[in-house]
């Protein structure tokens, strides 16, 4: 290759460099997972590991943390905190 066809190839944008660095910008939003759907996933994720033959019982633990702590912000989300009541 000679030297100007190097600065011209240098210069030219690439068409697949260009879909790249879009799709690195652009930002994808979700929308919040509920504490329902998240005791859901922990525990296929807890039925997963322990089938596994290369798990640990860190992982186990952890694993078993997270959907506890799921499963009581679930509860907590279904208590009614006030009454609608007032006073007589």
């Amino acid at each position: 290759m000679r030297d100007d066809e190097i600065i011209v190839k240098v210069r030219k944008p690439n068409i697949d460099d260009d879909n790249r660095e879009s799709d690195e910008d652009e930002v994808i939003e979700t929308s919040e997972i509920s504490n329902f759907d998240a005791f859901k996933c922990f525990s296929k994720g807890l039925m997963w590991l322990e089938q596994r033959t290369d798990s640990d019982s860190t992982e186990l633990m952890l694993l078993k943390e997270l959907r506890d702590r799921a499963a009581k912000r679930r509860q907590s989300g279904l208590r009614q905190c006030k009454l609608p009541f007032k006073a007589v």
